[in-house]
């Protein structure tokens, strides 16, 4: 699972720096993400019942998120210092700097600002216009406002991350509920999502990606593949696990090939169901490359390597993109080269993060969630005095 998770975010760097990292096409990136929304669908049903307490499940995944959002936070930041000091290109700082009261109501731009520090709440940034001397207000085509307050998230691509966390409020009771009601979750979801595109006509960005509502049904449809999993797969601990190097290279060869493939197929999607439809179609064919990939895999450390350092690569990649972009116009560098230079950077950093900061961390994460969860439940009731004294 962790190459295939490698896989699509590089996929995602190749498309936001307009060049290559792959030498074929890959699609939208967004289409990208809502894989990502399936994939955690699954790994929130596989860990689930490790968790003793909603709180404690909170605490720990927290943890898994918040630090190292927050420490690339802190490298983008002096990354965006530095190159606005020697290059005079601010990066994620530019909106700020270039802030005047004629762009933006002060109102949104303090809102915007505020989600960089919580996560919660980049979503809904998408959804919001603030022009000067107007209120702030609704927007369902926030790529039509000249001055959007996506510009003042200082990680952009960090909106995904906040429907992720709103969907790991849910997972406590979702777990909890039998599939029966997990799909009828699932129908409401798509439903709802079928209603706004055929009579609202709302099908574009960011109804068609970044309304947490309608992501759920790809959340909930991977809560139900593990299931699914957990009675047929995972009952086979020896059927299909990779045993040697050479069988993991093949394995991993493979997944990025079918990981093409069933992008193109969603491509081909396009003409007979339309935009907004050919990607909830593609993904129903993931549905069973999931666990499969998992159950493959499961017993490679390498691959969980690569699955572990793709959060940092996800985070750090846009800043790092634009910095590139900088040094490669003053080189006189290519652009073609933009791409594959990002990622490796990207990849660089996130290696050296991972080994350094964030699996020491992680080796420490359940004792910490299970301290912090004893912490907010308080302590324990005394026992009352039956006998009067």
């Amino acid at each position: 699972m962790g190459i295939l998770r490698l896989y699509m975010t590089l996929a995602i760097v190749s498309i936001h720096s307009n060049a290559k990292v792959f030498p074929w096409p890959v699609n939208n990136g967004l289409e990208t993400l809502e894989l990502f929304f399936l994939i955690s669908g699954f790994y929130m049903g596989l860990i689930s019942s490790k968790y003793r307490s909603a709180a404690e499940f909170y605490a720990s995944r927290g943890l898994r998120i918040l630090v190292p959002y927050y420490v690339i936070l802190a490298f983008v930041l002096l990354l965006s210092v530095i190159s606005g000091l020697g290059f005079d290109r601010w990066l994620s700082l530019d909106a700020y700097l270039q802030y005047t009261p004629e762009k933006n109501g002060l109102a949104g731009v303090i809102l915007a600002a505020l989600t960089n520090l919580t996560v919660f709440f980049q979503d809904w940034v998408f959804f919001l216009k603030h022009a000067a001397g107007e209120p702030l207000a609704f927007t369902a085509h926030f790529k039509a406002f000249p001055s959007p307050l996506y510009l003042y998230l200082l990680i952009q691509p960090a909106w995904s991350i906040s429907i992720e966390l709103m969907f790991y409020l849910l997972v406590p009771f979702l777990a909890k509920l039998h599939t029966r009601w997990l799909v009828a979750v699932a129908a409401l979801s798509l439903m709802a999502r079928l209603y706004f595109y055929q009579a609202l006509g709302l099908v574009d960005d960011p109804f068609a990606f970044r309304f947490f509502p309608f992501e759920l049904l790809l959340f909930v449809a991977g809560l139900i593949s593990y299931r699914v999993y957990a009675r047929t797969l995972m009952n086979k601990p020896n059927a299909l696990t990779v045993r040697t190097f050479w069988q993991y290279a093949l394995v991993a060869a493979a997944m990025i090939a079918l990981g093409y493939a069933l992008q193109r197929g969603a491509v081909l999607l396009r003409h007979p169901l339309g935009r907004p439809y050919a990607p909830l179609a593609s993904y129903l064919f993931w549905l069973p490359v999931i666990p499969l990939a998992f159950h493959l895999t499961r017993n490679w450390k390498l691959d969980r390597f690569l699955g572990e350092i793709t959060y940092p690569i996800y985070l750090s990649h846009f800043v790092i993109i634009q910095f590139v972009d900088v040094i490669f116009i003053r080189a006189g560098i290519s652009s073609r080269f933009l791409g594959v230079t990002s990622a490796a950077v990207a990849t660089g950093l996130a290696i050296l993060l991972y080994l350094r900061v964030f699996e020491p961390l992680e080796r420490k994460r359940g004792d910490l969630a299970r301290v912090w969860a004893a912490r907010w439940a308080g302590p324990p009731a005394s026992p009352s005095n039956e006998t009067g004294a």
